[in-house]
């Protein structure tokens, strides 16, 4: 960790790395925009060239109303300072940082000298009845780690100190309160790993603090009907863009798909001979079927049959441009936020509006309509009844229902 706080300095190193790592122009001007707000806010609040994570945090909750309490999804401009905030905390830490890369072939070359270590506990946790995307998410968590070691020129577990962990959770400063708890989770879980195995004399996890999450706190956007069909009318399905989007949209609002399951979709899972789409869904591993009537089908039909790429890939969406492969779940989301905007549907601040809030509508719609609670258990996919209980939230009509005016709660005290 450097000693100096000066903040210009510290600002200017690290555009020169961010230059040095090839960012596009673009990113480092982006940053050096954000980082003259600061700087200007600073000086007007400070009167000296300094920069703590307390002055940080209080930038970011006076200009975007951001804190590490925050829950509701960001705007864009708040992201954007959220990300240049929390990289000056990191370089203030660490000294450095490094440009975050993808690596596909699963190796762990990340781990220094603990990759057998890593190893072991990868193994270990997939012998669990976990997803396979809980153990790539574990994966990438204890992977975070390992690069913070990295930059604090540290090879492996053993050299690790208690100031060390205190360090890499404040490096976490910034990001979701969910996203905390889960790395904190997992580095606990590792470190018992580690110390019940023989691989360190001291349990480490001890340090790692707990901390509470509360469920649901974040209310899902309310679509109404009429807001529903002036989404769907105003996407333009007279190219290969809107076919596509179309069928998409009309996916999550007909049947409630998940946008993981949307974007693995395959054609293999279309049963045209029983008007029925099979699938085996991404979060939970549960076969789930739905019907393929009505709009929703002939949506897909005109996708397949008038939009989609020729291409040898196995997925129903694909991207437009070559190589055409497998759309993702951030270009669902880019498309759906798009086609809002296009039609003019704002929704208010503080409420979560993506592409999930449509699931949530047609389960808040089952409710209302006085569905059986098992039958919306298996619409939605869900093996138990109590996870429809975050759904349960959006239907006011029959939460007024369950309540009790004082004059009861008096008679039955």
């Amino acid at each position: 960790m450097k000693d100096t706080q000066n903040l210009t300095a510290l600002i200017a190193d690290i555009l020169n790395q961010m230059e040095r790592l090839q960012y596009a122009a673009s990113s480092i001007k982006t940053f050096r925009t954000e980082y003259n707000k600061f700087s200007a806010y600073v000086s007007e609040t400070t009167g000296e060239d300094i920069f703590t994570e307390e002055i940080g945090l209080n930038y970011l909750k006076e200009k975007y109303d951001f804190s590490a309490e925050t829950v509701s999804p960001v705007k864009r401009s708040a992201a954007h300072a959220i990300s240049c905030i929390r990289r000056l905390g990191e370089y203030h830490i660490c000294g450095a940082f490094r440009r975050t890369t993808c690596n596909n072939d699963g190796s762990l070359e990340w781990t220094l000298r603990d990759k057998a270590i890593v190893t072991d506990y990868l193994q270990a946790v997939q012998t669990t009845d976990n997803s396979k995307r809980t153990k790539h998410i574990r994966s990438h968590l204890i992977k975070r780690f390992y690069k913070f070691l990295e930059l604090r020129r540290i090879e492996g577990i053993r050299d690790i100190s208690p100031e060390l962990i205190s360090g890499f959770v404040a490096s976490l400063q910034g990001l979701s309160s969910a996203y905390v708890r889960q790395h904190l989770s997992t580095l606990r879980c590792y470190f018992r790993f580690l110390h019940n195995n023989g691989y360190s004399k001291q349990d480490w996890s001890v340090y790692i603090p707990k901390m509470v999450v509360h469920k649901n706190l974040t209310v899902p956007t309310l679509w109404e009907k009429e807001e529903l069909e002036l989404l769907l009318s105003s996407i333009d399905r007279g190219n290969a863009a809107g076919k596509r989007d179309y069928a998409i949209i009309l996916l999550a609002v007909q049947l409630g798909l998940r946008v993981s399951d949307i974007v693995n979709l395959k054609l293999s899972n279309l049963r045209w001979e029983r008007k029925e789409m099979e699938l085996i869904q991404q979060k939970t591993g549960e076969r789930i079927v739905h019907p393929l009537l009505g709009d929703v089908g002939w949506a897909v039909i005109d996708y397949i049959k008038n939009a989609r790429p020729k291409s040898e890939e196995p997925f129903v969406f694909l991207t437009l441009n070559a190589p055409c492969t497998k759309i993702t779940t951030g270009a669902v989301g880019f498309a759906f936020r798009s086609n809002m905007r296009r039609c003019g549907i704002v929704k208010r601040q503080g409420t979560t509006c993506g592409m999930h809030s449509l699931r949530h509508t047609l389960a808040r719609r089952l409710l209302e309509q006085g569905t059986p609670m098992e039958e919306v258990t298996d619409i939605m996919g869900h093996k138990h009844h109590s996870s429809i209980t975050p759904y349960s939230k959006v239907d006011i009509n029959g939460l007024r229902e369950c309540s009790l005016s004082l004059k009861e709660v008096n008679e039955n005290a």
